[in-house]
């Protein structure tokens, strides 16, 4: 006996200090009571004293982060903060008979917590909420701040691609329960998303992010449903898109100004245009990426790129044609209607006169004249038919075979200097008609370089109006479309 008296004070003051430790405190003992009462009437059942009771709940989300904005699958990735509100009748208390305290708290899987879901979820994991305590005060009211990720489908719209603003929108609200059961609000009737906290993007600039109530009735129930609806309109930061796709469009663009001023015939051109080509669809490969698959809607900057591959293509087309006609096609005059329209009118319009008149008067030349008559001055300045068939011998000649036709030799060598003048002009009328059919193939072939020259003026003031245009039409445009979408 005297050992078990002595054993406490042997053991020293911890033995003591760890005795007064347990004593539970005020808080302790009624979070205890407060657990206890709950699961006696269990936290299945909304915290109402009558049925016909409605519960109130406000609710808001506090943005954090915009973590990803994936425009391929159309799926909106946030980090928010949810802020939930009620009062529950079954977890008030009088703080001056607890020890003054007023506010306790709780794991949410202990007591009734709201459905709310996102119903516009595109997410495959079953969480979107980290685990936090309930902040309970005296008069019932429950504070939850839970910690989530949400990934909800939003549909981009890409039509003005890298100026994009983008309108995504979360839809909140219970899921069993209608209006007369649990109603919701926005927290301090506040009409917006709270930003306080909010961690710029370095990809997406935030114009702004109502938040509104509705009600709603749907195909499967006769009651009405609360939901609460943020929307969050933001605009792409389009620095980096300057210089990938912004910054070699107009480059390109220049080189292909320098296109339509090389000539027809130069292998270079063809050379050019092809490797413009290429760029452009370079380009347009990597902005699809970006894009969603399939998308409703084309970008205008994918329309621009494409308006120039059909120049480029329009132009490498024309140039193939002019040099084949000129080098290596069939050679045949300009047809007289192209001729008028391109030299008479396009010619005169776009100040080439220096260049297309020359085809115009040779043209005037040929209605009066013969194409079949072609003089020829002989050795005693008398002119001869180079057409007839029959050989021509000077009258000297002829003269002296008259005088010496007795002479059999004189005969002999006669004829045959007659035979080797008949071969000579033979030699020289063909030789003159090569020439001939070569002078009128290399004037067929200048002309068509003309015309080419004349259609590459045209597709330069086609191509340069597309610029200007592009610059004074489409990017009010843009403009314009971004003010409705904000405004929706």
């Amino acid at each position: 006996m005297l050992l078990l008296l002595l054993l406490p004070m042997l053991a020293g003051p911890s033995v003591v200090q760890a005795q007064i430790d347990i004593h539970p405190s005020d808080e302790d003992r009624l979070i205890k009571i407060l657990l206890s009462r709950y699961k006696r009437r269990g936290k299945y059942g909304r915290p109402v004293k009558h049925f016909n009771d409605t519960v109130k709940i406000q609710f808001n989300i506090q943005l954090i982060q915009i973590m990803d904005l994936d425009e391929r699958n159309q799926v909106l990735t946030l980090n928010v903060w949810d802020r939930y509100n009620w009062y529950d009748e079954y977890l008030k208390w009088i703080p001056s008979e607890w020890g003054g305290v007023n506010k306790v708290r709780i794991p949410p899987s202990k007591i009734w917590t709201p459905d709310i879901r996102l119903y516009n979820y595109a997410d495959e994991r079953l969480e979107e909420h980290r685990d936090a305590l309930c902040q309970i005060e005296s008069t019932g009211l429950i504070i939850w701040l839970p910690q989530a990720v949400y990934k909800s489908s939003c549909e981009i719209d890409v039509s003005a691609f890298p100026f994009d603003i983008q309108n995504c929108h979360l839809k909140f609200g219970s899921w069993t329960y209608d209006q007369s059961k649990v109603d919701l609000e926005l927290v301090g009737n506040t009409e917006e998303i709270d930003l306080s906290e909010y961690v710029v993007s370095n990809a997406w600039n935030i114009l702004s992010a109502p938040a509104k109530r509705n009600e709603v009735s749907y195909s499967c129930c006769p009651e009405q449903y609360v939901d609460l609806t943020f929307r969050l309109i933001f605009q792409r930061r389009s620095v980096l898109y300057n210089y990938i796709l912004i910054l070699p469009c107009i480059l390109l663009t220049s080189l292909t100004l320098v296109l339509f001023w090389i000539p027809p015939e130069s292998p270079a051109k063809l050379m050019l245009g092809i490797n413009i080509f290429v760029a452009f669809f370079l380009l347009l490969l990597l902005m699809e990426s970006s894009l969603p698959p399939a998308a409703a809607s084309v970008p205008l900057l994918g329309t621009y790129y494409c308006l120039n591959m059909i120049l480029i293509t329009l132009s490498s087309f024309l140039n193939a044609f002019v040099v084949n006609m000129a080098f290596y096609g069939p050679r045949r005059q300009v047809p007289d209607i192209l001729r008028t329209v391109i030299f008479s009118f396009f010619g005169r319009i776009l100040c080439m006169d220096n260049l297309v008149q020359p085809y115009l008067d040779a043209a005037k030349a040929r209605r009066f004249q013969s194409a079949d008559t072609h003089p020829f001055v002989g050795v005693n300045g008398d002119s001869t038919n180079w057409g007839s068939k029959e050989p021509s011998v000077p009258t000297d000649l002829l003269l002296h075979s008259r005088q010496c036709s007795n002479d059999d030799e004189s005969v002999q060598q006669l004829s045959l200097i007659d035979y080797h003048l008949s071969e000579v002009m033979e030699f020289l009328r063909s030789y003159r008609d090569r020439l001939a059919d070569k002078d009128r193939k290399d004037k067929i072939g200048k002309e068509w370089k003309a015309v080419g020259l004349v259609f590459d003026r045209i597709f330069f003031i086609i191509y340069l109006t597309t610029i200007v245009v592009s610059m004074c039409v489409l990017l009010p445009i843009i403009t314009l479309s971004h003010v409705n979408r904000v405004d929706k």
